[in-house]
């Protein structure tokens, strides 16, 4: 039996005006807490920064896993990241910090979750797909497919990224 904690990585998602959590954080926070049934003593990683309205989505996405009753000692937070390169990079770092870690699951959006596992693919570590629901029924039709064309854009320009300024410690 492997004893090692498993780490279930949310990526970051727009806090609204007065400090509140986008639908879309809501429901990567839900999908990270999903994605834990079963696994004892896992760690959830929380990554990024302030966007356009503060505080810092870690510190938002932190608290709704509190108020779900994770205690603060199973959460990780990467309050610096703007953006999910860096995102990446950063959680990255933390994990290699920990002392021994199970299996990583990322947790973001179902059209974001291939570019965040190819990219931490890059930097060798292997992952897992949480358990997202799908946000399209949250959105227009245009603005889903936006976000599926960034990812077209995004996945190479953040491969290229990633080659060319390999992780530091």
């Amino acid at each position: 039996m492997n004893s090692a904690p498993s780490v279930v990585i949310v990526m970051g998602a727009a806090v609204w005006e007065g400090g509140r959590a986008s639908n879309a954080m809501r429901r990567r926070v839900e999908g990270a807490l999903s994605s834990t049934q079963g696994l004892q003593d896992a760690l959830f990683l929380v990554s990024r920064g302030v966007g356009k309205y503060p505080p810092s989505e870690a510190s938002i996405m932190a608290k709704l896993l509190q108020d779900s009753n994770v205690p603060t000692e199973r959460i990780l937070l990467d309050e610096e990241a703007t953006d999910t390169l860096e995102s990446v990079r950063n959680c990255t770092r933390i994990l290699r910090t920990l002392p021994k870690f199970g299996d990583v699951i990322v947790c973001s959006d179902t059209y974001h979750i291939p570019r965040c596992r190819w990219l931490f693919k890059l930097y060798g570590i292997s992952t897992l797909p949480g358990k997202v629901a799908s946000g399209r029924s949250q959105n227009k039709a245009s603005r889903w497919l936006y976000y599926q064309l960034r990812e077209w854009v995004a996945v190479p320009w953040d491969t290229l990224m990633a080659i060319l300024s390999p992780l530091r410690p």
